[in-house]
């Protein structure tokens, strides 16, 4: 049996300094993280070792 990880990230743009809080989960036999939700205004990006997060306004990474 797996056991899962959930978790939650504060997500910030630098540029405007909008905000919000994403949904994530890990399988312990999973090498990336699942997103469940993403808060209006970000999106998600597929890097090499796992989800980034971008602003949908300023189109750039965001610190999570």
């Amino acid at each position: 049996m797996a056991i899962t990880d959930e978790w939650y990230e504060k997500l910030r743009c630098q540029n405007c300094g909008k905000m919000g809080i994403a949904s994530l989960s890990q399988d312990d036999d999973s090498d990336i993280p699942t997103v469940h939700s993403v808060p209006d205004g970000f999106k998600v990006i597929a890097a090499q070792y796992g989800p980034d997060f971008q602003c949908t306004t300023c189109n750039i990474t965001v610190v999570a």
